[in-house]
């Protein structure tokens, strides 16, 4: 090799070395925090946004209840569903709910005073604390796009009567444990428990941007309609984390 071709293929790995970090850098990102405030419910596991965003609603793991609660963190009614292990609930519309369970792997439609409409258990199998871990809905196509967890970890689509159009493996976390639909941009933010991070992604969970979070065990996520403020809960802390978005 000549001096000259040495010189070349030595500017050449080192610009990649830097597109590589500068690549790296830009893909992920951290989020503004807020604040951060105790909630009254225990274990919380899921949690959207009221369709006024007067609210949250959100279900707990360690009761089985669905609960929503006012911005000022009141609970204003709480019912409890038939199952065990629920971890996480979407709004449909103003009167209409749809929480999964972990353990049985099922899809539950309510409306918002706790009666059931429907329900459907999905073909998984794995380990009882391994199963669906969120649920989110879009309102314009009429599909619900629910994760489990991990072993393996699935994005799966069904359509409004809770029939299977697709399911994708998730190959870039340790597990997924919260889903948000983001009807502006017609994207997803997937939460990770164990690897600390938030991930857009496309709607077959393939992803193009991460934020690393500092929360212990966040399990829910959702945003509000402008897109400008972030909230996740923790089931470990019991608390509701607000960030900023830009």
């Amino acid at each position: 090799m000549t001096k000259l071709t040495y010189l070349s293929v030595l500017l050449v790995a080192t610009l990649c070395t830097f597109c590589s970090k500068d690549f790296n850098e830009k893909k992920e990102k951290t989020l503004t925090f807020s604040v951060a405030e105790k909630i009254p419910v225990t274990e919380p596991s899921g949690l959207d946004l009221s369709f006024d965003e007067r609210g949250f609603w959100i279900v707990s793991d360690q009761n089985s209840k669905v609960y929503l609660i006012d911005s000022w963190g009141r609970v204003v009614k709480n019912f409890k569903v038939d199952g065990e292990s629920l971890e996480g609930i979407t709004v449909i519309n103003e009167r209409t709910l749809a929480v999964v369970l972990e353990r049985t792997r099922e899809v539950v439609i309510l409306d918002t005073s706790g009666k059931e409409l429907n329900r459907v258990s999905l073909d998984l199998e794995g380990g009882l604390n391994s199963g669906l871990e969120g649920i989110t809905y879009d309102p314009t196509e009429h599909k619900f796009y629910i994760l489990n967890e991990k072993g393996p970890r699935l994005l799966i689509t069904l359509d409004e009567n809770l029939g299977e159009l697709s399911r994708d493996t998730l190959n870039f976390s340790k597990d997924v444990s919260g889903i948000y639909f983001d009807t502006s941009k017609k994207i997803l933010w997937i939460l990770s428990d164990e690897s600390q991070r938030i991930f857009k992604t496309d709607l077959s969970g393939n992803p193009f941007e991460e934020f690393k979070i500092k929360v212990t065990q966040p399990e829910g996520i959702t945003l509000n309609k402008a897109g400008t403020k972030l909230y996740l809960v923790s089931d470990k802390t019991g608390s509701l984390y607000v960030f900023n978005l830009q």
